[in-house]
């Protein structure tokens, strides 16, 4: 099977004269795909400044070095600011769902007052392939969705143009700008984890050294607590299974244990405050609406469960995710002091052996070849822990939101780091810029 882009280089340069300023992509794109191809175009609301909203389908080969094993629609979210501006590429590593009103945009497209593409991951959302294995939802393939992307919007604008992406959105724009260096002028990845295992230990180490003592002894104790009321807590977690119509992936006191050795990760991951832990006086309903609160039940629960199989397909495969320390919780929970891995969250009926040689080839190119990236973490993020490290050899930069957390972005840096990504943004765009405000 023949995959073709499902817009023609003819019709991009009608465009570029028909449609700037005149909000008539729609209409463009509706003449283009009855012409040549099927092409589903949704109009969205317009965001503030921008000419057009709309929902662009572009067909994607199931397995890019096969393309004979057919094709799916890739969904991707297009605002159209105007063809002398850059365009920002947000390279989800989820859904995309927050793109359908038209009207979100990122930091960097205010910042840079650019267009926006925000295109969903495969397998996520309705850019699945029907019907097709697992085997195909595997990094390479996914670099190669966000090229063909990128090579039909080098088609439209002859700007500058910028990917990037937030947590594993952020580990997709590094591992497509690892199989495609020169796609972009430059990256900014927000909180992306670069690990080494299934399961990487980095993650324990680091929430056994972050914040400060008097805190962790307070998570400790407040996790000891939940397992302590394990028979006035079930009845609660039941009841919520039933009123939200959640159906369970294991025995109801193993997920109970998943979510008490969950909650340091989510804590520090998402800046909860101290002060909100409940001391251990409180009865066990209290106990339990704030561990819930942390750690969503349906974290651990289907139908939730089913939306992120994609993911933990990924990371048991490839990309790695992290594992659980019971250090001091052993005899409290069901297993005895047994192993619990967050592999359960994966799909079952699949063998995961993970290919250490994606994320060999990733480390190796932030090291020695990957130019132009922005790295972004948050100081008390525990994925901080396994951080890409870029050295000397490349033009690329790392910075730390001091006291932030998963959420960091920009705006939580210190004016120092904000200016010198600022001065890294107009060196490699060759752009004019003002302040991040």
């Amino acid at each position: 099977m023949r995959i073709r882009f499902i817009l023609s280089l003819t019709i991009l340069m009608t465009l570029s004269h028909q449609l700037d300023g005149q909000g008539k992509t729609k209409g463009w794109l509706e003449k283009a795909a009855g012409r040549d191809y099927q092409l589903k175009t949704v109009p969205l609301d317009r965001a503030p400044g921008m000419d057009t909203s709309l929902v662009l389908w572009l067909e994607q080969p199931i397995d890019h070095l096969h393309p004979e094993k057919g094709s799916f629609y890739q969904r991707i979210f297009v605002q159209h600011k105007g063809f002398n501006r850059p365009v920002v590429v947000v390279t989800e590593g989820y859904g995309a769902e927050y793109a359908n009103n038209g009207r979100h945009r990122e930091e960097l497209t205010q910042w840079l007052n650019a267009n926006q593409w925000v295109i969903e991951h495969r397998y996520f959302g309705p850019s699945r392939p029907q019907g097709a294995s697992w085997q195909y939802l595997t990094v390479e393939n996914a670099a190669a969705d966000h090229h063909r992307v990128i090579q039909l919007i080098r088609r439209i604008y002859n700007t500058p143009v910028v990917t990037t992406g937030i947590s594993k959105g952020g580990q997709t724009a590094i591992y497509h700008r690892t199989f495609y260096p020169n796609d972009a002028d430059a990256t900014v990845a927000y909180v992306a984890p670069i690990n080494i295992a299934q399961e990487d230990p980095r993650e324990i180490y680091f929430l056994k050294n972050v914040g400060n003592p008097s805190t962790r002894n307070r998570i400790l104790e407040f996790q000891r607590e939940v397992l302590k009321h394990r028979k006035e807590i079930i009845p609660l977690l039941m009841n919520d299974l039933a009123s939200n119509q959640l159906k369970l992936n294991m025995s109801v006191d193993s997920t109970l244990d998943y979510l008490v050795l969950e909650y340091p990760f989510s804590f520090w991951q998402w800046g909860i405050e101290e002060k909100t832990i409940p001391a251990s006086v409180n009865p066990a309903d209290i106990l339990y609406r704030h561990l819930t609160d942390v750690i969503g039940l349906d974290s651990y629960c289907h139908p939730a469960m089913d939306y992120f199989y994609p993911f933990f397909y990924q990371a048991y495969t490839e990309i790695g995710y992290y594992g659980y320390d019971t250090t001091g919780l052993g005899n409290l929970l069901v297993a005895r002091l047994g192993y619990y891995s967050n592999k359960v969250l994966a799909p079952k009926g699949s063998v995961y052996t993970l290919n250490g040689n994606t994320l060999q080839k990733v480390r190796d190119f932030i090291a020695l070849k990957g130019n132009h990236i922005i790295y972004i973490y948050g100081e008390n993020d525990p994925w901080t822990a396994s951080a890409a490290m870029p050295t000397t050899a490349v033009d690329s930069r790392r910075f730390i939101a001091e006291g932030y957390h998963h959420g960091s972005r920009i705006h939580h840096l210190k004016p120092s780091d904000k200016a010198e990504v600022k001065r890294l943004l107009m060196k490699w765009l060759e752009i004019e810029l003002p302040d991040y405000p």
